[in-house]
């Protein structure tokens, strides 16, 4: 069973969420806290925990955003997913950088949620639930209907996509879990784009990339 912790500083959502989940036989524990200290001591003392619902917005000395990449450095295990009010694409473009592997609004439906922090928990990622606009979301990541569109430097779609997400800060396993693909795959496609761009480091070619408007930071 899944066991989740709740990072939100509202009594009254907190109570929803935390009825929602328990009613699941998919979850184990459902904890919550309300600041991002509580939250690290928590995840020090119970490294069982396998998710995180993190919102963006805490009362507290340090937000959701900068706790994610506390989460990321300090627990590689445990899988973090946002719930919160912000769909402006620089949230979204920010959390998922910053490690978050899924990105809901709290407008989601009870079920979305649940599928969610399921797929998390599975080692999916990139989930962002029926309320965020799908066309920010595309045109964030370079997703197929942009990427068919366009093929600078001779990159096939899925080669714009390895970039875009590399670009994003995404590790090899993390780009491999995104995109359901092995990691050998994903090795091969940054050589292909090695290969396209005539550079030694898909370092430099990033680079390129963002100067030349091929993929957004």
């Amino acid at each position: 069973m899944i066991n989740v912790l709740l990072i939100e500083d509202s009594a009254v959502f907190v109570m929803g969420l935390k009825l929602t989940l328990s009613s699941d036989p998919a979850f184990g524990s459902v904890e919550h806290v309300s600041s991002p200290g509580a939250a690290v001591a928590f995840l020090n003392a119970h490294p069982e925990t396998h998710v995180a619902v993190v919102d963006i917005s805490l009362e507290a000395e340090t937000d959701g955003l900068t706790l994610l990449g506390i989460f990321r450095e300090a627990f590689p295990t445990v899988r973090s997913l946002v719930l919160s009010h912000y769909k402006k694409p620089a949230y979204i473009l920010k959390a998922i950088s910053s490690g978050a592997a899924a990105y809901l609004a709290k407008d989601s439906a009870p079920e979305s949620i649940i599928r969610a922090i399921c797929d998390v928990a599975d080692g999916k990622c990139l989930f962002f639930g029926e309320t965020i606009n799908e066309a920010e979301i595309l045109r964030l990541f370079g997703g197929a209907q942009n990427l068919s569109a366009r093929k600078p430097m001779g990159l096939t779609p899925r080669e714009l996509e390895v970039l875009q997400l590399t670009t994003s800060g995404y590790s090899n396993t993390q780009i491999a879990s995104a995109l359901e693909i092995t990691l050998n795959t994903v090795d091969s496609y940054k050589e292909r784009i090695k290969g396209k761009f005539g550079l030694d480091s898909i370092v430099e070619c990033v680079a390129h990339a963002v100067a030349d408007g091929i993929v957004n930071v």
